[in-house]
């Protein structure tokens, strides 16, 4: 799998690095960064906007209001994650073939970091345009920003000339657009997530656990173990989360009793090759499950099993990437949507200062997340 995952990921960066070059006239570069712009397609943006002006402008109204309090928990949080120590705060870098980034960094597999990033970048940036058009704002084009061959990011490109002259609130709305959709899509992913796990667990029950592979000159090899486990000691064994359980209280040396639908196995356990004072059979399993739906049962194809938790996994990540986006770009920083946001609404409280109020808090919350993305593991390693 995991060389499938380096092979897919080879190809997609060769596919990326062709189509690049013979696009490079509409290309521009800087300093690693490639950006590629586009003005085709705005006029679906008019269309919806006129369709729907007042449920529009109804939601922007409700964005604005999770906008104050999506940013002020964010606040909030990163104060206290830096008070207490914790180092919670993490890079989110794709990765490919298991292998975990060294340092603060959250490692995501590839394709769920690219199908999800595409999501979340497009409705984000997509909002904006529509927001910005509902207030008449011309939008000259919308593009996609990478950093060599790896897409990073999505732009609009508003007319801020027009933006600043609008009303409070009509700006607000535009701000608060991109992270309003993707708590939504975060929502609607969870949604998902959560019925796709309610319907398989209605339409299936566990049976048992699957012996999938059988490592050489291992116990299992010896005794030839296969099929289904049933039972280990006289215990049911249903999942393969019981399996682990019934196995961990062995020790090198014992004998267990497995009893499969292919037999009954007598197995005397060796030590783990990599664990110390660990018990060794020497298989993976997987669960098994049967269904039973609309008349029709059997076991669950192994296919569909590998396809449905992919989903899921997918869906756990999207969750997750969507929140947290929306939830750091809503902090007061500057460029961040959040700075701009809470920028409208400090010049309107405190008038000239306000300018200067956000800009001092972007410099200290900048530097609060590199604190703690670098600062309190270093600070631990020198207070041992």
């Amino acid at each position: 799998m995991a060389n499938l995952e380096i092979t897919s990921l080879i190809v997609f960066l060769t596919i990326v690095g062709l189509l690049l070059l013979k696009d490079r006239r509409n290309l521009s570069f800087h300093y690693g960064i490639i950006i590629r712009r586009w003005d085709r397609g705005l006029h679906l943006i008019d269309r919806f906007v006129k369709r729907y002006p007042k449920f529009l402008t109804s939601v922007g109204n409700f964005a604005v209001a999770i906008g104050v309090v999506a940013g002020l928990v964010g606040l909030v949080t990163l104060i206290l994650l830096t008070i207490s120590l914790r180092q919670d705060t993490r890079l989110i870098l794709p990765t490919a073939g298991g292998y975990q980034i060294p340092g603060p960094v959250l490692s995501v597999p590839f394709w769920y970091w690219l199908i999800a990033v595409f999501i979340i970048i497009v409705t984000h940036e997509t909002m904006h345009a529509v927001y910005a058009r509902l207030e008449k704002v011309p939008v000259k084009n919308y593009g996609i920003m990478m950093l060599l061959l790896l897409p990073i990011g999505a732009f609009v490109d508003p007319d801020m000339k027009r933006v600043k002259r609008l009303e409070l609130l009509k700006k607000l709305r535009i701000f608060v657009a991109g992270s309003f959709i993707n708590f939504i899509v975060a929502i609607i992913a969870f949604g998902l997530f959560l019925s796709g796990v309610f319907a398989f667990g209605l339409a299936t029950n566990p049976a048992g656990v699957m012996i999938d592979s059988v490592a050489e000159n291992s116990p299992a090899d010896k005794a030839n173990l296969e099929g289904t486990v049933q039972k280990i000691n006289g215990e049911p064994i249903s999942t393969a989360t019981d399996f682990v359980r019934a196995l961990n209280d062995t020790r090198p040396g014992d004998k267990v009793s497995i009893l499969t639908d292919k037999g009954d196995y007598e197995i005397e356990l060796d030590a783990h090759p990599e664990i110390e004072n660990k018990s060794y059979v020497g298989v993976t399993v997987r669960s098994n499950y049967a269904y039973n739906v609309f008349g029709f049962d059997g076991f669950v194809p192994l296919i569909f099993m590998s396809v449905f938790f992919t989903v899921m996994s997918f869906l756990n990540w999207l969750v997750f990437l969507s929140a947290a986006i929306g939830v750091v770009n809503l902090l007061p920083i500057k460029p961040f949507d959040g700075g701009l946001f809470f920028g409208e609404i400090l010049t309107r409280l405190f008038k000239d200062k306000g300018n200067l109020i956000i800009n001092v808090t972007s410099v200290i919350l900048i530097g609060l997340l590199l604190f703690n993305l670098f600062g309190i593991s270093l600070l631990r390693s020198i207070i041992g």
